[in-house]
């Protein structure tokens, strides 16, 4: 016989569940970003964009993609649009994040050719063109041949059903990309390159496997995420030995870690190491308001004062963050990019001031991007 008492408890359970979900559950709707007010824009799995509005913290517009298991965000420069990698990291697309409407698209992926790229998107400063780089590959029908790699120009009022409008041949290994005011695009690979989209040349900017550093080892880096965007730099961490002398023996050997930034109004690049190597950190961000002030993470927050070579502070995190923003104003820190909370930090004491709860789906390396909407 059916227990009619667990039967009504289930049902009961069932209900709160139901109406649990749905109250964490913002759907695509319209919105008006607010003026003089912070936005955060990431993006969930499976195919979510997310805009957060950081005056209360709550998520306010959730615009569903056709490209499932997105990966990284890039705003246009009005900060109204994001584009992201979608479906194997094959497709992009673009959507209006006040009204979710879908406004680009393009698959990096024709014929028989496969093209993925890892986060390699940049758009350039007057916001009319999208970069993308992507590795390519041949599907034959008994063998892959691998392709050289394209940094591939888009018109973004191509809208859909964009194409190439030019394919410059590029480096392998290329990771993120990010383009200055000087209308360059600047790339990590196994250097820094310099690329020019309308001369389509690719040059060395800064070198770094194999650098001439005489007393240091060659460095390890690591540059998987969109970080920086908003704030107008481009930055990587990097790992390296400096030797105690000119015996170069890795046992008396001390690890640093070291950062280059790549300023995006002028081109500038600086480069330098500021702390022994203690903990691993994805990515940095600097203080928009005191580019001396760094911020680190991965199992940890860590504070850096750059000119002095210094630890500030250094606090555990609830979980593994890939990701760091900060303020525009330089007030807070912010990380993510795992799973689906965002925690916020005081800038200047490292205090937690609370989490950031997505509606759903994990992050999984989607980018932080924060802007002011004036």
């Amino acid at each position: 016989m059916i227990n009619k008492k667990l039967t009504k408890k289930c049902f009961t359970l069932l209900s709160f569940s139901m109406i649990f979900s749905m109250a964490n559950t913002i759907s695509a709707n319209e919105i008006k970003l607010k003026a003089d007010n912070d936005y955060l824009v990431t993006s969930s799995r499976p195919g979510n964009i997310l805009v957060v509005d950081l005056k209360t913290n709550e998520v306010v517009n959730n615009c569903k993609t056709d490209e499932k298991y997105n990966h990284g965000v890039l705003l246009s420069p009005d900060y109204k649009t994001a584009f992201i990698l979608g479906n194997g990291w094959e497709e992009i697309g673009g959507y209006n994040i006040e009204t979710c409407k879908k406004v680009f698209h393009t698959n990096l992926s024709a014929g028989n050719i496969k093209g993925k790229s890892t986060d390699g998107l940049a758009i350039s400063s007057d916001g009319k063109e999208l970069y993308a780089t992507y590795n390519r590959v041949e599907l034959g029908s008994d063998r892959y041949t691998v392709k050289d790699p394209y940094l591939s120009v888009y018109n973004i009022s191509d809208g859909l059903n964009a194409k190439p409008i030019k394919n410059i041949t590029m480096p392998r290994q290329m990771c993120t990309i990010s383009a200055a005011d000087n209308g360059k695009i600047y790339g990590t690979g196994a250097h820094f390159y310099e690329i020019d989209p309308k001369a389509g040349t690719v040059e060395i900017a800064k070198k770094m496997r194999d650098w001439d550093r005489p007393g240091y080892s060659n460095p390890d880096f690591f540059s998987p995420f969109i970080t920086g965007q908003t704030t107008k730099e481009y930055s990587i961490l990097h790992s390296v030995f400096k030797f105690k002398d000119e015996k170069q023996n890795m046992d008396e050997a001390t690890p640093y870690v070291g950062i280059t930034t790549i300023d995006l109004t002028d081109g500038k690049i600086t480069q330098s190491e500021f702390t022994i190597f203690e903990t691993i950190m994805f990515t940095a961000m600097h203080n928009p308001k005191d580019k001396n002030i760094l911020y680190g993470v991965l199992n940890d927050l860590s504070m850096f004062d750059l000119k002095n070579k210094k630890l500030l502070k250094r606090v555990p995190v609830d979980h593994t963050y890939y990701n760091v923003a900060v303020s525009p104003d330089g007030e807070k820190v912010y990380t993510g990019s795992t799973l689906n909370d965002i925690s916020i930090y005081d800038a200047k004491t490292l205090d937690k001031l609370g989490n950031i709860q997505l509606p759903e789906g994990d992050m999984g390396g989607g980018s932080l991007q924060i802007f002011h909407n004036i």
